[in-house]
């Protein structure tokens, strides 16, 4: 196959889910070699290869980044959407557990990965990684103060890896997306009225292009929050 990211290797955390599932989609139709971790990853695209992982676990990420290596010979572009939380608490009732939920899930996962991604890419003279936020931090949201605590902290961790691997070609960004594969979701509703576009954004022709758009083509971007929500920020 031929493409914009043709004879690159990606990981995709998280990618058996929803918007997971649809980067998958688009890197592999980009020409990129895919490989989706996830605690269940049969919704990633039937061109990547599927693997089960718990992100949470650093031995399996250790294990799963090894294999990857050995079977394709590096890593290219790693992306980081992996991420679980518990919705719809009220700030005075979050506890210790209901942020390592997110933080394990999140923000250490993505640091994992990172390091483990990192000396292959620099073997290779560089690569992009793609880390996903979302518009609950950059500008809040009722009853995800754990979730966007957590989403706040993968973009600190992106801006200092920008500015230490930048030199070594590594590039590393931030997505925050508005995007579903399910239009009966119950969020969608109050997402349509909030959204100027009047639609909601497609995992795969939405966020995947904005993925393989950062993997390859936008190859001076780095350090740098996209979000690709349609112009809605937040909504609740």
């Amino acid at each position: 196959m031929t493409g914009a990211l043709s004879g690159q290797v990606a990981i995709v955390t998280g990618g058996g889910g929803n918007i997971g599932g649809g980067v998958c989609r688009a890197l592999a139709k980009a020409g990129a070699t895919v490989v989706a971790l996830d605690r269940n990853p049969s919704g990633a695209d039937a061109a990547a290869r599927r693997v089960t992982c718990d992100v949470t676990d650093p031995a399996a990420c250790e294990a799963a980044v090894g294999d990857v290596v050995r079977e394709f010979g590096g890593v290219d572009t790693l992306v980081n959407a992996a991420q679980r939380f518990r919705a719809g608490i009220p700030f005075v009732q979050l506890r210790d557990d209901d942020l390592r939920v997110s933080f394990e899930s999140g923000p250490m996962a993505t640091l994992r990965m990172m390091q483990l991604c990192y000396p292959h890419m620099k073997a290779r003279g560089g690569g992009a990684i793609i880390n996903f936020a979302s518009g609950a931090g950059t500008q809040g949201m009722i009853g995800a103060g754990a979730y966007a605590a957590a989403k706040e902290a993968i973009r600190g961790l992106t801006k200092v890896a920008a500015l230490e691997w930048g030199r070594e070609g590594i590039r590393v960004n931030v997505i925050c997306p508005v995007a579903t594969a399910d239009p009966n979701a119950a969020w969608v509703p109050d997402a349509l009225e909030a959204n100027p576009m009047g639609r909601i954004g497609d995992p795969e022709k939405d966020i995947g292009a904005a993925v393989v758009y950062l993997a390859g083509p936008g190859s001076y971007v780095n350090g740098r929050t996209l979000h690709v929500d349609g112009g809605i920020g937040t909504w609740r």
